[in-house]
């Protein structure tokens, strides 16, 4: 390992850390532009790509500076088809939770009914929908409110 191997490892780690905040900071600044429910999205979107460029980052650091690499690689994408299906019901609500978000077919207080369920809506959030009704909370995976038939009534019917 050479001294110019280290220094081709830092700046391409570095490179790709500075990028991740350029992106964060330009994600941010969007962010504003629009109500908060969105910002949920904005922020897993930030957080998300930070992971993803850091360990690209620290990846190839380690490839410049002769590390074999690919048993890393082939290793992690084994574990992510294995996290995948274990976890197909968490990202399945994660992205019906970012598709609410997106198309707002339902915000806080609204009245809805769902699975059984029904009451006020008090908060929405990337998992799940909480409402209340009668001293109870249902808390509704965002998967079932995307797949079930849904009432909405935006005025309180008592």
């Amino acid at each position: 390992m050479t001294d110019n191997a280290v220094v081709q490892a830092i700046v391409v780690f570095v490179l790709f850390i500075t990028v991740s905040i350029v992106i964060d900071k330009a994600l941010k600044k969007l962010a504003c532009q629009f109500d908060s429910e969105a910002s949920s999205s904005f922020r897993l979107m930030s957080n998300s790509q930070k992971t993803i460029l850091i360990f690209v980052g620290a990846v190839l650091a380690f490839s410049k500076l002769g590390f074999d690499v690919t048993g890393i690689v082939t290793g992690l994408g084994l574990t992510g088809f294995a996290l995948g299906l274990a976890l197909k019901d968490a990202i399945s609500n994660l992205v019906a939770g970012v598709m609410i978000v997106l198309y707002k077919p339902i915000k806080l207080g609204d009245w809805i009914e769902v699975a059984n369920s029904r009451g006020q809506v008090v908060d929405l959030n990337l998992r799940y929908i909480t409402i209340k009704d009668d001293g109870a909370t249902h808390l509704i995976p965002n998967s079932l409110f995307l797949s079930d038939k849904i009432t909405i009534n935006n005025i309180e019917a008592n």
